[in-house]
This record gives structure tokens, C-alpha cells and sequence, in this order.
């Protein structure tokens, strides 16, 4: 029998946790015993939204994303994180995701899906342009640490 990967909504504390290693693929930097608080305070104060996508009750993949308004977008989602398990990769799961959004995006008659990603990241870029999206800013930080 064929695995669907069906999207579920991440929002317990295990569940949570489940996504750790996940995320560590796109930002190693993450350390594990502020993980959960982190984003337990995002999704209180920034209206981080965390949908997943299970393989024999472990996590393989997620997306986290806002649904915000700014003025040089409008309404739009904003992906924070898509993060899929090397050993998942090639396997649909991130077009699984983003398609997942775009048709909540569409659903609430929004502006835009927006994303960021790094200048090298190469696969990540292949993989948004395939599902259409577009270069049309360069995000730029200020580090303060």
C-alpha cells in the first residue's frame, strides 16, 4: 500500500519535539532545549501556524508559515521554515507543502505566498521556481549578536 503523506497539524508538545531534527536540516544552528519554548512563543505572539507530514509516527517533513499583512506584499502567508529529512527528499513532500499553503493562501483570497532563501541553496531554489514562484526582493539583515 502506497504511503499518502497526509499534512497534519503539529501543535502539541510532542509533537513539537518531533519536528527538531527536521528542522536541524535547514538551520543546524537551533539548539534543542529552547526549542519547544521557541516555538510555542511564535505561534502565541506571532501566529506561527506548524503543519507536518508523518512516516510511522515520526515527522519527515514540515512547514511553518504566518498569515500576515504588509505593505509592500498585502495579506500574504509567509513560509518561515520548509524542512524535509534528507532521506525523504525527491519524494514530492516539499510541493506537497507549498501546494498545501498556496491553496489556503487562495482559499482566504490572499495577495501572495512569500518566502526567503539562501543565496546557495540551490535545491530549495529549484524546488520553489517548479512550483512557481518568483525572484522579486533581496532580503538583507542587520545581525545584532
Amino acid at each position: 500500500m502506497e504511503n499518502t503523506f497526509e499534512i497534519k497539524s503539529i501543535e502539541s508538545e510532542v509533537e513539537i519535539e518531533k519536528c527538531f531534527n527536521v528542522a536541524l536540516v535547514l538551520r543546524p544552528h537551533l539548539k534543542k532545549e529552547v526549542w519547544v519554548s521557541t516555538i510555542r512563543e511564535m505561534v502565541a505572539n506571532e501566529k506561527y501556524t506548524l503543519r507536518g507530514i508523518y512516516d510511522k509516527g515520526n515527522i519527515i517533513s514540515f512547514v511553518g508559515y504566518r498569515i500576515m499583512t504588509t505593505l509592500h506584499s498585502g495579506h500574504i502567508i509567509y513560509i518561515d521554515d520548509l524542512c524535509t529529512l534528507d532521506s525523504y527528499r525527491g519524494k514530492g513532500l516539499g510541493s506537497k507543502l507549498l501546494s498545501y499553503v498556496r491553496t489556503i493562501a487562495a482559499s482566504k483570497k490572499m495577495d501572495a505566498v512569500v518566502l526567503d532563501t539562501g543565496f546557495n541553496n540551490h535545491t530549495a531554489q529549484k524546488l520553489y521556481f517548479k512550483n512557481g514562484f518568483e525572484l522579486s526582493a533581496v532580503h538583507l539583515h542587520a545581525y545584532l549578536k
